[in-house]
């Protein structure tokens, strides 16, 4: 059990990462205490890679019209001019000089992605009538029936808010229901890590967020992006 979740620190790579996966959702509570005392958080970096290498063809495989892309509000810059509403999340229009947010929502929305959402938090904006994120995701996953998800969040929210309640004691692990047809597939999920759990000035790898958005555009475009350490 320890040689398939210990792998990438082991001997470098993932071993098993559907094996790693299994074992995460039977024994999540003991490896996350076993783990954190190698490194806080490690449990969850590792489900994080394994997910993201076993779904990862399947992912690179949907058309960029059938994916979705969720970034969280707290990657803004604390003087983001932009609104928030209630259904659509922030009101980016992109251009802002300097904002990674608007960039990568623009780039997404140029491949052809059908939706870029900046979650927001309900847990920060009080009195606003905001749904909680993992509602928020929830919602519009039903709304889109994607063919395949890109989540950006930080350690907090993917332990407390989607595997909590979503994964680990739902239903497929790492995929999502998009309430489709009964023999449809759940949707892949790619995954991105933020740097530390900061809800006001988060930071994250931008590089790694380009590289699976980009999953399937062609070996030639992924060859040029930055080398990015394997999530």
């Amino acid at each position: 059990m320890l040689v398939a979740v210990l792998g990438p620190l082991l001997v470098g790579r993932l071993l098993c990462p559907r094996l790693t996966l299994a074992l995460f959702r039977r024994y999540s509570w003991m490896l996350q205490g076993l783990l954190d005392r190698i490194s806080p958080g490690l449990d969850l970096r590792l489900m994080v890679r394994a997910g993201n290498r076993y779904f990862r063809k399947a992912f690179a495989a949907t058309p960029f019209s059938r994916r979705v892309l969720f970034l969280p509000f707290c990657l803004r810059p604390l003087d983001c001019p932009a609104d928030v509403d209630q259904d659509m999340g922030l009101l980016c229009t992109g251009g802002c000089p300097g904002c990674e947010v608007g960039r990568v929502r623009d780039e997404a929305l140029a491949l052809g992605y059908a939706a870029v959402y900046v979650v927001p938090s309900s847990r920060i904006m009080h009195g606003r009538g905001l749904l909680p994120s993992d509602q928020f995701i929830k919602k519009k996953i039903k709304a889109h029936a994607p063919g395949a998800a890109l989540g950006v969040t930080c350690p907090w929210h993917l332990r407390n808010r989607l595997l909590a309640k979503y994964t680990l004691r739902g239903g497929n692990y790492t995929s999502v229901d998009n309430d489709g047809p009964r023999d449809k597939t759940p949707a892949p999920l790619q995954g991105v890590l933020m740097d530390r759990q900061n809800c006001r000035q988060g930071t994250v790898n931008w590089e790694r967020v380009r590289f699976c958005m980009t999953l399937g555009q062609g070996e030639a475009y992924q060859a040029a992006l930055p080398v990015v350490e394997e999530t």
